[in-house]
């Protein structure tokens, strides 16, 4: 698998969701996970600046498809976005550039990795460094904000909308942390389905967006689809609040079977 990192821009219609509907698309391209998603920052416009801010950010995918494949997807997501390519660098509903493909370093007719102008753009470093404070060129050069003089980012939007909290499907945009955990090959089934409906009814209630993630490889599944040994995920930013919940449900509910939402391994 390679780690690559897109760079996402809009700023047209309402960026924000557009950005959103471009990470959910993402994150359905055969062979490829997102693994985290950046805030979104808004930006001043670059090269053509007659036309209206920008909201950008920085996916970090991982995937088996080559770079020019990955390419091919990112087009068409923007061709089914309704991207239409006007004026270059000017305004668009979506945007989506490959910024580094691991180490590779490409030189083709149609695609130059790393980004030819990344280092340039504030509106992609800020994204970049976010999710990556230590990502460096394929050559060892370090990525500073300090040389990013080109399209300025002049706020923090907050993270990108997740269009996926509800479908509880393992990879959601955004970065996600493991809460609890389970192994459910030794729990007691009916005091584990007990357990997770009160966990489950306490984060909907709560508006916390929650998921599930196999931790480890080849996992069994129940006959409903569901691993037999995962982890329960919540946004990042939701950490604390989630943690709380699930330990004030645990002090009043004191017979939950043990290794249902007990310490994680370290």
């Amino acid at each position: 698998m390679t780690t690559a990192y897109i760079a996402l821009g809009s700023n047209v219609g309402d960026r924000l969701e557009n950005l959103a509907q471009a990470i959910s698309a993402l994150a359905v391209v055969p062979d490829t996970h997102v693994k985290a998603a950046s805030h979104a920052y808004e930006s001043q416009p670059a090269y053509v600046v007659d036309q209206p801010v920008f909201a950008n950010g920085v996916v970090v995918v991982e995937t088996s498809l080559d770079a020019d494949q990955l390419l091919d997807y990112l087009l068409g997501i923007e061709d089914e976005m309704g991207r239409e390519r006007i004026l270059e660098n000017g305004p668009r509903i979506i945007d989506l550039d490959i910024l580094l493909f691991g180490d590779e370093e490409i030189a083709a007719e149609d695609l130059v990795v790393p980004h030819p102008r990344m280092l340039e753009r504030d509106f992609v470093v800020t994204p970049l460094l976010e999710v990556a404070p230590h990502v460096r060129m394929p050559g060892g050069e370090r990525i500073h904000r300090d040389f990013a003089k080109i399209g300025k980012v002049t706020g923090d939007l907050g993270p990108i909308p997740d269009l996926g909290a509800d479908s509880n499907e393992p990879v959601i945009p955004g970065e996600w942390v493991a809460i609890a955990q389970s192994d459910r090959e030794n729990d007691v089934v009916a005091g584990w389905d007990s357990g997770l409906a009160l966990r489950r009814e306490a984060l909907e209630e709560a508006d916390i967006p929650y998921a599930f993630d196999p931790y480890e490889p080849e996992s069994a599944m129940d006959p409903f689809g569901m691993p037999m040994t995962f982890r329960l995920m919540v946004r990042a930013s939701d950490r604390q609040r989630a943690e709380e919940l699930i330990a004030e449900l645990m002090a009043s509910e004191p017979k939950f079977p043990e290794g249902f939402a007990g310490e994680l391994e370290e």
